[in-house]
């Protein structure tokens, strides 16, 4: 007994001693959480905390300070804060946005849409020199120089000549100022340059060219164009084609037969650039009404803009017409048109087919994949 007695004597001993040096505050983290949630308060509201007791003096009892909020207390005093900050009026600020994110970004399929024509130039051996027969007509370079200026006049992005003749090339280049690339152009025979491709160089770019030899006058071969072009603002990649058959004139006969074998390399041709998954753009003087587009045009899945405006029933698109324009199934033309005004009657003795040609990259996914040089 005497020992419990000695013990509850001391804890009060312990108890007062506590007390004295405390100040009289025996709970130092209470008052310290009342004086940081009210400096809390006062912050979120814009007010200055007054002091709960009186001045501080000699005599008077200690009140804890802000710097209690670095005390080891501290996660007791921010929890007092938080749930002050909770309650008081929020304070008006920028509101945050979600921020897009590239990596959901939709990314659309690109769409091609470009300008393309078919034109015989008339070449200039037929307007000056003993088998001229057009001799009422101005010279060759004369004459292309103007559907040069053509060609600019109208938009036209990629052009199929036939019979550009050497002076007539070089009249071209000069009256578009260089903007065009022709192939063959001057870099293999000068007859074989004469069904030449031309391309804006600010809109194409140049992935493979080649050849076919297609029976020409007597069933000697012309060398006849096939470029693979991209095009530079939509990364579009396609296949174009440019031909001239034989014609039957006083001059060569009858050129029925070769015009049949060339008929045949080109649908052969054609079957073959099909499976490549390009889209295929054919133009040309083929010197045939249906029976060439209906060799052609099923052999490598084709469509002639012409119909467009004309209609087409089966293979057979009505009106009279040897300068063609193909595509591809899945191209779509617009705006078709065969040009016989009296300009075009001055610098050729043919129409000037022009026609406007959309290719949409989800019907031909290859046409955007990096093309095979």
């Amino acid at each position: 007994m005497t020992g419990k007695l000695v013990l509850v004597g001391g804890v009060a001993v312990a108890w007062v001693l506590t007390f004295v040096l405390m100040g009289a505050d025996v709970l130092p983290s209470v008052s310290s959480h009342h004086h940081a949630a009210a400096t809390a308060t006062s912050r979120a509201t814009g007010t200055t905390p007054t002091s709960a007791g009186p001045s501080s003096g000699p005599g008077s009892t200690p009140t804890p300070s802000a710097s209690a909020s670095s005390s080891p207390d501290g996660p007791g005093v921010a929890a007092a804060a938080a749930e002050q900050l909770a309650h008081a009026k929020p304070v008006a600020g920028k509101v945050l946005v979600d921020r897009p994110n590239p990596r959901r970004a939709r990314v659309v399929p690109p769409v091609l849409t470009f300008r393309m024509a078919t034109f015989n130039a008339l070449g200039s051996s037929h307007t000056h020199g003993r088998h001229s027969r057009r001799k009422q007509k101005a010279s060759g370079p004369a004459r292309t120089a103007r559907a040069g200026q053509y060609v600019l006049d109208n938009g036209i992005d990629l052009v199929g000549f036939q019979e550009l003749q050497g002076d007539q090339r070089a009249a071209f280049t000069r009256a578009t100022g260089g903007q065009f690339g022709l192939y063959p152009g001057d870099q293999l025979r000068s007859g074989d340059g004469e069904n030449s491709i031309a391309y804006r160089l600010d809109t194409w770019e140049l992935v493979k060219a080649d050849t076919i030899p297609i029976p020409y006058f007597g069933g000697r071969p012309r060398n006849m164009p096939i470029l693979l072009l991209k095009n530079k603002k939509t990364g579009i990649t396609a296949y174009f084609a440019n031909f001239h058959n034989p014609a039957d004139t006083a001059e060569f006969g009858r050129q029925g037969r070769w015009r049949v074998a060339a008929t045949a390399r080109e649908a052969n041709l054609f079957a073959s650039l099909r499976t490549q998954g390009y889209p295929l753009f054919v133009t040309g003087d083929m010197n045939d009404r249906q029976s060439w587009f209906c060799s052609v045009g099923p052999a490598g899945g084709l469509v002639a803009a012409a119909a467009t405006v004309f209609g087409q029933n089966g293979c057979d698109v009505p009106g009279f017409r040897i300068d063609w324009i193909l595509a591809s199934q899945g191209v779509t033309f617009s705006n078709y048109h065969e040009d016989r005004s009296g300009l075009v009657a001055w610098m050729t003795d043919h129409p000037v087919v022009i026609t406007d040609a959309t290719v949409d990259s989800t019907v031909f996914p290859k046409s955007v994949a990096a093309p095979v040089r």
